[in-house]
């Protein structure tokens, strides 16, 4: 069986530069084949002219920042998750945005399937504003604030998640020759806020939980393109069951300022349902990881914001 991805790009709003880059087009594709003992297998091909992008997933920890106004910003990933005593699943998922302004931006989507033991169910839609507070670079951070909703799609239709957080980034060590005040040496991410979810069948029955999360990306002194990532969390924001302790390490491959890929080891010690790519495939005691791929792109003057 194979999947087919689009995958994508996340791009920060400028400082003290006058205009976005130039529109940007991509061209990509993407197979997950899998045999039935389970195994996976990616590839993938894009062409982009330059223009600076950023994102987050597959990675969770958020940053505080926001894409360019009337941009097209599309996150989509990928992968397989394997466990004790259980068959391998598979989930593939999107996410696009886009700001309305230099601070405000607008993340909906989370389109896409897991597949397990012959069954396959669509992903859980995401809606999510996003704001800037506060923009900076070096040792005094920047922060922004989020919110969202889930529609339930992916299981009990009456179980409505969601997240509130806040995000604090610090952005160092830019090189010299850099004109992007976001090609950090080192940058590092810290979220707290909660998870909630609504039963409506409990009559409106509604549950919060503490959320956090912490993170960093460095560059290596292999190559200025090669960066390496790590986190740790309370679970998955998209999943209000999923808990600590959970973790993601992997590497980035920032090819041009426009193009970033990722390769992402998660483990997630669960008991229950909520290990997955998307925190939607089922799981069993013990730790379960996910091998998971990710390409970024952003598209500029999709929308008619300024």
């Amino acid at each position: 069986m194979a999947f087919i991805l689009l995958l994508s790009h996340k791009n920060p709003p400028p400082h003290g530069r006058a205009s976005a880059p130039a529109t940007a087009r991509a061209g990509l594709q993407g197979y997950l084949r899998y045999p039935w003992l389970g195994s996976l297998f990616a590839m993938m091909v894009a062409f982009l002219p330059p223009s600076e992008v950023f994102a987050v997933r597959p990675f969770v920890t958020d940053d505080a920042r926001v894409v360019y106004p009337g941009q097209l910003e599309v996150e989509n990933f990928g992968g397989i998750t394997l466990g004790r005593g259980r068959t391998p699943g598979f989930e593939v998922r999107s996410l696009q945005g886009s700001s309305v302004t230099d601070r405000l931006e607008i993340i909906g989507g989370g389109f896409g399937f897991q597949y397990e033991n012959n069954k396959m169910t669509p992903q859980d839609l995401v809606f999510q504003p996003k704001y800037v507070l506060y923009r900076s670079f070096g040792l005094v951070p920047s922060v922004s604030a989020a919110a969202a909703v889930l529609a339930p799609l992916s299981g009990n239709k009456q179980l409505w998640n969601s997240y509130n957080m806040l995000h604090v980034s610090w952005f160092l060590f830019t090189p010299q020759d850099s004109t992007d005040p976001y090609d950090n040496g080192l940058a590092i991410h810290v979220n707290l806020g909660t998870k909630g979810q609504y039963n409506a069948g409990l009559g409106g029955r509604w549950t919060n939980k503490l959320y956090w999360a912490a993170g960093f990306e460095v560059i290596t002194p292999i190559s200025r393109e090669l960066r390496v990532l790590g986190e740790v969390f309370n679970g998955d924001p998209f999943s209000f069951e999923e808990e600590f302790p959970a973790y993601q390490v992997g590497f980035r491959w920032y090819k041009t300022p426009n193009l970033q890929w990722d390769l992402v080891l998660r483990g997630v010690r669960d008991g229950g349902i909520g290990s997955g790519v998307g925190a939607g495939i089922e799981t069993g005691p013990g730790w379960n990881y996910t091998l998971q791929i990710g390409l970024r792109f952003l598209m500029d003057d999709v929308f008619p914001f300024r």
